[in-house]
């Protein structure tokens, strides 16, 4: 068995803790852990590491080696992809992968989201292999977790003719009237969709060829990658689901959640008898039924709140009340049409070489704290627009600026001219910390060249 862990994203539907280049795979909420993570090590709990592959894309992929070296996990493969076009190309990517490998058509596929909760992975692990039988049968097996209340967000799966302990698929229903989810779950034969999807390659690689034919896999591995950014931005649901035939559930209680908005978020967070959860720095007077979230060091105070969603981080504040949660990605889309930077990034930064904490901006200078990890460095690179004024607050930083190289220690500066190129490099044991002080007629991030 192989095991395909689809990390994408765009950041938006847990703004603001949320971004687009930290999307909440990468948030840890629930444990010490991200959702990744969690999500890797249920995969390590089935597979060998050599057989667990990462599909991400390039602003991620540094992300995903620094989350899994974190973990201990060495030698799960990562596939980057040249463009997001949605978990059909995604998953046909991992798929070509594997074919190029040489693996079976009988190999048995299973594909995991990276965005979400799983509070019993046992339950899980006992669900993947009471599918097997089926899926070496030729079906295509998803995961439907047993609704506990009426939820119109979701994805729903009517059971029809029980194949042992898994059932054969009736229908599809997306996101019902409250009405219906209410009658999904009275029935007992309704599931939410869970995402997962495991099957044989042979199978799937034949129903791409019948319903997403511009889907190449003869293609070299370099002309599949040339031609991947050209292919229609689709889910697997909609391109092969939804058309192909001999698709089977397993009824699962694992206590699933795709983590979808802020109202997810508190659903699946302790509560004290008020039923509030509260996270961080937080003073609340007679509130009832609501989340406050603080990070980032800010207090929240609220008083006399009921059913709402508060979460601030260091540069941003959400308020919502929960059943406009699924209306979050309105203000994103928003703040996209200001060319609000809190859109991408927030104060605190995750980047290949370490971290940046935003600090202050006027119209001529921005100031940032970076930090450099032992064996990094920033590459070589130069400013036409922008003078930079670095100090060293902990640790030894080697530079190369011009022809010439030198160290900067603890408490010691170096100025850097309007095109003049530079290099820094963490040559110590211990993170290099510096703060970055950049002055000029115009700082944006374009205004980076690279040597």
């Amino acid at each position: 068995m192989k095991v395909i862990v689809l990390c994408g994203g765009s950041g938006t539907r847990l703004w603001p803790l949320s971004r687009e280049n930290f999307p909440k795979q990468f948030l840890r909420i629930f444990s010490e852990r991200s959702l990744f993570q969690e999500t890797i090590l249920r995969a390590y709990d089935l597979v060998a590491e050599n057989e667990i592959f990462v599909v991400t894309g390039e602003k991620y992929e540094w992300i995903v080696k620094g989350e899994l070296e974190e973990i201990g996990l060495k030698d799960v493969q990562i596939i980057t992809e040249p463009a997001g076009r949605n978990t059909a190309p995604a998953i046909a990517l991992a798929l070509k992968k594997l074919l190029d490998l040489g693996e079976s058509p009988k190999e048995p596929i299973l594909v995991l989201p990276s965005d979400h909760l799983v509070k019993n992975p046992k339950a899980f692990e006992e669900a993947v292999e009471k599918s097997l039988p089926v899926v070496e049968e030729g079906y295509i097996v998803l995961f439907g977790e047993k609704p506990s209340y009426p939820e119109t967000g979701y994805g729903y799966i009517e059971m029809g003719e029980d194949l042992g302990p898994i059932k054969k698929v009736k229908r599809f229903v997306e996101k019902p009237s409250p009405e219906k989810a209410q009658e999904f779950l009275e029935s007992g034969n309704f599931l939410w969709n869970c995402g997962i999807f495991f099957f044989p390659l042979g199978r799937v690689k034949e129903d791409y060829a019948k319903f997403f034919s511009a889907v190449d896999f003869s293609l070299s591995w370099e002309d599949f990658l040339r031609a991947f950014p050209g292919l229609e931005s689709i889910s697997f649901d909609y391109a092969i689901l939804e058309k192909t035939q001999n698709i089977a559930v397993a009824p699962v209680e694992m206590g699933w959640s795709d983590v979808g908005s802020w109202k997810s978020v508190y659903d699946n967070l302790p509560k004290d008898g008020s039923g509030n959860s509260k996270v961080g720095d937080v003073v609340e007077v007679g509130s009832e039924g609501s989340l406050l979230f603080s990070k980032g060091g800010n207090l929240i105070a609220c008083i006399g709140l009921k059913d709402y969603l508060v979460v601030s981080t260091e540069d941003a504040t959400l308020i919502v009340s929960k059943e406009a949660s699924q209306k979050v990605r309105e203000v994103v889309e928003e703040l996209k049409k200001r060319d609000d930077r809190r859109v991408k990034e927030s104060v605190k930064n995750y980047t290949p070489f370490g971290r940046t904490a935003f600090l202050d901006e006027g119209d001529r200078y921005r100031i940032k704290k970076i930090t450099i990890n032992p064996g990094k460095s920033l590459p070589y690179r130069m400013h036409h627009h922008r003078t930079v004024h670095w100090i060293v607050l902990r640790g030894v930083a080697k530079v190369r600026l011009g022809e010439k190289e030198f160290f900067v220690h603890e408490n010691e500066s170096f100025f850097v001219r309007r095109s003049e190129p530079y290099k820094i490099e963490n040559v110590g044991k211990i993170p290099l910390e510096m703060i970055e002080v950049q002055s000029g007629e115009y700082l944006g991030e374009d205004d980076v060249e690279l040597v």
